[in-house]
């Protein structure tokens, strides 16, 4: 496996911040593109007011091999960032990806506050226009229009003293890993241009369902 630098923002739950690089990005463009041409629309399926979302078609045997060692990074990595300490057991022994998707977002469209169906999830950026970052950067006041492009997480928002909200401007390249749990919202913008960026989520392959095994003990013990 590859060693892929990525980093932590130290906030709440663990999530990773990386890069892919530019081959992969085309790949990406490129079977984007012909699903946009095949007009695979995705919409129902998803939270967004989107007007162009198109889901990718048969992408499992070149897509996983690129996305692997992003996955391997983050399950690595949750292990040290395990509070508890000592190696996390989760007894994962693989993963699939059935759900892959590709996002051109306009000017004032947005994602609302949501979360996914699934162990982990990922968004990758394939083109993050320079007009998104002037407008964040050179917004005024308080407003909303300084979170412009920007994609944010949210979690313990009913927790008193605490940082409960997570935004990351990405770039062009840029991938980040996290829960599927993690509640989490896309800020539109007014610049006319095209933000692309690709989702997915993830299910983990595991010997023993931790959740599951969790919720089957009786609420009396």
């Amino acid at each position: 496996m590859n060693d892929i630098s990525y980093y932590i923002p130290y906030w709440g739950p663990f999530v990773i911040e990386s890069e892919v690089d530019q081959e992969f990005v085309d790949l990406l463009l490129e079977k984007g593109n012909e699903s946009r041409d095949k007009n695979l629309d995705h919409r129902k399926n998803l939270a967004g007011d989107i007007e162009h979302e198109y889901y990718y078609q048969d992408f499992q045997k070149w897509f996983i091999p690129k996305l692997d060692p992003y996955v391997q990074t983050y399950l690595s990595g949750a292990s040290s960032y395990n509070s508890q300490g000592g190696e996390l057991d989760t007894g994962i022994h693989g993963w699939d990806c059935d759900d892959l998707w590709i996002n051109y977002q306009k000017a004032k469209e947005y994602n609302p506050p949501h979360n996914h169906n699934a162990d982990l999830s990922f968004v990758i950026y394939l083109n993050v226009p320079e007009e998104i970052k002037q407008e964040h950067q050179f917004a005024e006041g308080k407003s909303a229009s300084r979170l412009a492009g920007m994609i944010v997480f949210d979690y313990g928002l009913d927790l008193p003293f605490s940082n409960c909200r997570h935004p990351i401007m990405p770039k062009t390249g840029d991938i980040v890993v996290f829960p599927s749990w993690l509640p989490h919202h896309v800020y539109a913008f007014k610049s006319d241009v095209e933000r692309i960026s690709v989702s997915g989520n993830i299910v983990l392959q595991m010997e023993t369902n931790i959740m599951r095994d969790m919720q089957s003990v009786p609420a009396d013990l």
